[in-house]
């Protein structure tokens, strides 16, 4: 009876109302599709300008003749995901197409195109440092407007109706965003991200004296994306002082954004106030000190040279699930390899480019778990709520909290078995899996041009859901959500 009911309060999908959104991203992405293309065309690289020209004129046909489509009073939940989903799967197929003109096949070309949009840096690509000017650029930069979400870019930049807005910038309405309204959340975002990108371009640029490699390295560290212009990561700058700045920016991208919002317009000495009282800000130190700690300590019983250097960076690259690395991955022992992945489930903060299920959230159970404890000493009849930093955490925050980690260790375990099955060694199919699902991208030699299709498949879906919290990608799967009653548009 009970599904019967929900089913009669359930609206499916209304086609025109996807595709005007849509269309409104496609117009987005065709500005942003504009960079790369600008990019080429200064370098000469023909096969990859004719191949942006088309696409850029497609998108901006397609996507205006869609955007003036009716704007609906509302946006259901179901509908806002599932544009949100067909956005980043949409924009991973079409920047494939340019990506082709470099000489890299069409399953390598998705695949790179989904780890940058999603922002993870898997690649199937070798001699990477023989790419092309045009291909390296255009890996960054996915991954920069990947970071931020050109969801949220399109809601602070390109739409007015606020209903619509609130709903795509936070589709499963989840509560977290921090100030009035979704479209203020967007554009206060956006320009804490862009100001990240500068100022961390200013000092790579300083150290590295190279303008060009400094824009690609941050580019990637602000989105932590960890797409990387040379062979080696990290351990291919000129100067170690330059690769730790590149890693700070990295550190930087995975707090949340709104909150350096709030503390720039809390005054000088109220800001650092705001910065410290963050509980998951102090998460996020402490689970990045003491995995380098751990990864130090693992390293310098292993013998390693620069142990408390590799340990520290690898630590703060796999918390941040930026992907950058100074060493190589198939070297560490398997207690490393175990470190990380835990760092990797866990992720950064909310709000933030990073991946993983976020700290937020164990820090959600965590409390929920110690009011547990708590209350078996306490009468039958006393009434203890769980706070969270000062707040009062409601059944649904509780319920969100439990319902993703669920899903992304589920995830976990079904895309590890294919692995097994087909032979590779369980750890580091494991470690291969979490990164992809944690949009992490660091590597434990599986991935490369000669992984299988299949399996090559199995990490882009894990890419994309890990990137999307899994929800929206179960939403466009779920038939009833297609087929069904249907509001009026109007």
């Amino acid at each position: 009876m009970s599904d019967e009911r929900s089913t009669v309060l359930t609206y499916a999908i209304r086609g025109p109302v996807v595709l005007k959104y849509l269309g409104q991203l496609a117009l987005l992405l065709a500005l942003l599709t504009l960079v790369p293309m600008v990019v080429a065309l200064v370098a000469g690289d023909d096969a990859m300008l004719w191949r942006y020209g088309l696409l850029c004129t497609a998108l901006f046909l397609l996507g205006g003749l869609f955007a003036r489509l009716p704007a609906p009073p509302h946006i259901q939940g179901n509908e806002a995901l599932t544009v949100t989903a067909l956005a980043f799967l949409g924009a991973s197929l079409l920047m494939s197409w340019p990506i082709m003109g470099s000489g890299v096949p069409f399953v390598d070309a998705l695949f790179e195109t989904v780890s940058g949009v999603t922002t993870t840096g898997l690649s199937t690509l070798t001699h990477i440092e023989m790419r092309s000017t045009t291909l390296l650029f255009t890996r960054a930069w996915m991954q920069w407007y990947g970071g931020l979400g050109f969801v949220v870019l399109s809601v602070a930049l390109l739409m007015g109706h606020q209903a619509a807005a609130r709903r795509l910038s936070d589709p499963a309405g989840s509560g977290e965003t921090l100030v009035a309204t979704a479209r203020t959340h967007a554009r206060h975002s956006l320009m804490v991200y862009v100001s990240l990108t500068l100022v961390g371009l200013a000092l790579v640029w300083a150290l590295t004296g190279t303008g060009f490699q400094a824009l690609l390295q941050v580019l990637s560290a602000v989105s932590t994306g960890g797409f990387s212009n040379y062979p080696d990561s990290l351990a291919g700058l000129a100067s170690r002082p330059a690769a730790v700045a590149v890693m700070l920016i990295a550190f930087l991208g995975a707090v949340s954004l709104p909150l350096y919002w709030r503390a720039a317009h809390a005054g000088r000495r109220a800001g650092l106030g705001v910065l410290l009282s963050d509980v998951e800000l102090r998460g996020l130190l402490a689970a990045a000190l003491v995995i380098g700690m751990l990864l130090s300590g693992l390293g310098w019983l292993q013998g390693r040279e620069l142990s408390w250097y590799h340990g520290f960076m690898m630590g703060v690259s796999a918390q941040t699930t930026t992907g950058f690395s100074t060493m190589s991955i198939t070297g560490m022992d398997a207690a490393s390899k175990v470190v990380m992945i835990v760092s990797m489930l866990l992720g950064g903060s909310v709000g933030s480019s990073a991946g993983g299920f976020k700290l937020l959230r164990l820090l959600i159970l965590l409390r929920l778990l110690q009011l547990m404890i708590r209350r078996t000493g306490m009468p039958p009849h006393a009434v203890a709520e769980p706070y969270l930093a000062g707040r009062k955490l409601e059944s649904d925050d509780v319920l969100r909290a439990l319902q993703l980690i669920i899903l992304f260790i589920g995830l976990v375990v079904v895309s590890w078995l294919p692995f097994v099955v087909m032979g590779y060694d369980p750890l580091d199919a494991l470690f291969e899996v979490v990164s992809a699902s944690g949009t992490v991208g660091l590597s434990s030699g599986i991935t490369r041009p000669g992984l299988e299709p299949l399996l090559k498949g199995v990490l882009c879906i894990d890419m994309l859901a890990g990137r999307l919290e899994i929800i929206a990608l179960l939403v466009v799967l779920y038939p009833r959500n297609w087929f069904g009653r249907r509001k009026e548009v109007q």
